[in-house]
């Protein structure tokens, strides 16, 4: 099923339709649409993804219960919500990408640990081919010179056939589209976050660090579940949406209040350019090193953040 778009026809020429901060156009000093890459796994952002309470799992249950559309970015800017996407494709992983916890496709000329899960084709008895998921038994060496690994019986055990969906444990991270403006009359600057994409684990897109998005979903659809969420009865629903604080467990906050205050940490990705390409993929373009355009990243936070301290200029 095909859920109906959550941003109106009538676009709104007064302010961004798709904003919670609702800054008039021509109250805008300066704007810039940034993208960040929250990378779940790392220690900073281990408040969003706990046992007790986990972004990721909270996203997937609102999906499955149709309460969030998802977008695509094939059209124009993923944050303009002009790609709808089937609820059930976002639902369905290809093998276009690589599960988190897995190795990916088998591969002959490396060696892997015992209880790797790894992809590999499987011939049935008609002849058709299809891709099966196996589990390392034993430890598998690098293969010598001239030589190459293969899956048998006494190394592996075949899962049967790939049928994955999106689970919480597959995501690896959440990729952040929001706007940076400097509102003049009031004097001050708003991040103002437009949609998250669910980052899934891909081996083979080296050019963003093995991560890419699968799907978008408004923000401001987002927010609305995590405020009715926030402020039910039921202490369990509640829960769901507590970002665990590491130092003083009284003082959590929703992952509302911790998207506001900035209780995370997100790599930018892309910094709006009219090649509306990345920052790793400009590099790469100008034959570049990938350890330059992480160098790269950081000058452009860095430049935000002198941005932001000369404020007081404007």
């Amino acid at each position: 099923m095909i859920g109906l778009a959550y941003v109106s026809n009538g676009q709104d020429t007064i302010s961004n339709p798709n904003s919670i901060d609702k800054i008039p156009y021509y109250e805008q000093l300066y704007r810039f649409r940034v993208n960040r890459v929250i990378d779940l796994n790392e220690k900073q952002n281990a408040g969003f993804n706990s046992p007790k309470s986990s972004i990721t799992k909270l996203i997937v249950d609102l999906l499955r219960g149709g309460k969030l559309h998802t977008f695509g970015s094939n059209v124009g800017d993923p944050a303009d919500f002009q790609d709808k996407m089937a609820d059930t494709l976002a639902f369905n992983l290809n093998t276009n990408f690589v599960r988190s916890g897995t190795q990916g496709e088998f591969d002959p000329n490396r060696g892997y640990l015992a209880g790797d899960l790894v992809f590999a084709p499987f011939t049935n008895a008609d002849g058709s081919i299809e891709e099966h998921q196996y589990r390392i038994l034993v430890d598998i060496n690098a293969p010598a010179k001239g030589q190459k690994n293969t899956l048998t019986s006494a190394n592996s055990v075949d899962n049967g056939p790939e049928k994955e969906t999106l689970s919480a444990q597959k995501v690896v991270g959440l990729e952040l589209i929001e706007d940076v403006i400097f509102d003049k009359r009031r004097s001050r600057l708003y991040y103002d976050i437009l949609a998250i994409g669910v980052e899934l684990q891909d081996d083979n897109n080296n050019a963003e660090g093995k991560m890419v998005s699968r799907f978008y979903i408004p923000y401001k659809e987002f927010a609305k579940e995590m405020g009715l969420l926030a402020h039910s009865k039921d202490l369990n629903e509640r829960r769901r949406v507590q970002w665990q604080n590491r130092y003083n467990p009284s003082e959590g906050k929703t992952f509302l209040d911790a998207f506001r205050l900035r209780l995370f940490h997100g790599v930018i990705r892309k910094v709006e350019n009219p090649d509306d390409m990345t920052i790793q993929r400009i590099f790469e373009n100008n034959g570049r090193s990938y350890s330059e355009s992480v160098f790269a990243r950081w000058e452009e936070e860095m430049k935000l953040m002198e941005k932001e301290h000369n404020l007081w200029e404007y």
